[in-house]
């Protein structure tokens, strides 16, 4: 099943073959089949009222929910009785497909050999962090603001003065059951997303000074519309073992091309680490990091993004996540 949270709306269901996709909201869908299917209504209705909601209830008591709604994205498919519930996908605007306003975001960072290998090349790099997993150092990464995230085809705007903006394709999952146990890698994956992560490169290249100090806010990335995600959220699929491809294409040009597979350190393996500081439980999110291809491989002259740009992430299994990129001065 694959969620959508329609914007000024609440909760939809996304069906259909791609280029055919409808929308269905889902509240109005069970208004419309309050008399034919009232049981229905019953178990659904508590979780998908409210406008923008939080889907943290949903995921809490999934065992309970994720029957009765599979039920209803079957009527929805063969269009049962909620016509008038389902518009075209095209014309929908979409919000960032978070299970919460309030989300905590774990982001991997340099988690992928080829592309943190290239990045070494130019950035003076510890060697923790270069060797990674295999010189037995634990993940790493940031933090993510969730006010910064954007949806499906929300413009992109750096803050004003940004040379060296980047691009990072990668897959977000959102963590489900309820409170993780500390330590563990026996994690359940409620739901995956294609996410775009957005990255100011110009104080790792000396253009300026954005953060000081040993601990730093992570400006680089959390600035404003610095990351997107999207366009829904698969769930109620297993995570495949053999991994997620991922695509990133600029104006149609194929830019990286990779799959979940290639992780130095498995979603499981990172909620193990940061579990053992910080609690995690059903809703939480992390962030794969990237595959090889971005602009900073290519140093001071790599293709970065310019004004005008079409970012398009492609995450297997998802679909398309789209954003135009203005630059401000």
């Amino acid at each position: 099943m694959k969620l959508v949270r329609v914007h000024g709306a609440g909760t939809g269901l996304l069906v259909g073959p791609p280029g055919r996709e409808v929308v269905v909201d889902i509240s109005r869908g069970l208004e419309e089949l309050r008399r034919s299917e009232p049981a229905l209504v019953e178990a659904l209705e508590p979780y998908f009222l409210a406008v923008g909601g939080s889907w943290l209830p949903l995921i809490e008591r999934w065992h309970e929910v994720r029957d009765p709604l599979r039920t209803l994205a079957e009527i929805v498919a063969d269009g049962q009785g909620v016509a008038s519930a389902a518009q075209p996908l095209a014309g929908v605007r979409l919000d960032p497909p978070l299970p919460d306003p309030g989300v905590r975001i774990f982001a991997l960072g340099g988690n992928f050999p080829a592309h943190a290998g290239g990045i070494a090349e130019i950035v003076d790099t510890p060697e923790s962090v270069r060797t990674g997993a295999a010189g037995g150092n634990p993940p790493w990464g940031f933090y993510v603001i969730p006010g910064t995230v954007i949806g499906q085809d929300a413009v992109v705007t750096p803050p004003p003065g940004t040379r060296k903006l980047d691009y990072e394709a990668e897959v977000a999952v959102v963590l489900g059951g309820g409170e993780h146990e500390p330590g563990s890698e026996a994690i359940d994956i409620w739901g995956y997303t294609a996410w775009s992560d957005f990255s100011i490169r110009d104080e790792a290249l000396g253009l300026m000074t954005l953060d000081h100090g040993p601990l730093t806010w992570s400006l680089c990335k959390n600035f404003r519309t610095g990351h997107s995600c999207g366009p829904c959220m698969v769930v109620d699929e297993p995570f495949p073992e053999s991994g997620l491809g991922i695509t990133c294409e600029i104006n149609g040009e194929l830019r990286q091309d990779g799959s979940t597979a290639g992780m130095q350190y498995t979603f499981a393996t990172t909620a193990a680490h940061v579990s053992r500081y910080a609690p995690l439980a059903g809703g939480d999110m992390i962030l794969s990091g990237t595959p090889a291809g971005t602009a900073i491989e290519g140093g001071l002259d790599g293709p970065y993004l310019k004004d005008g740009d079409r970012v398009e992430v492609g995450v297997e299994g998802v679909g398309v996540l789209r954003n135009d990129v203005v630059m401000r001065g």
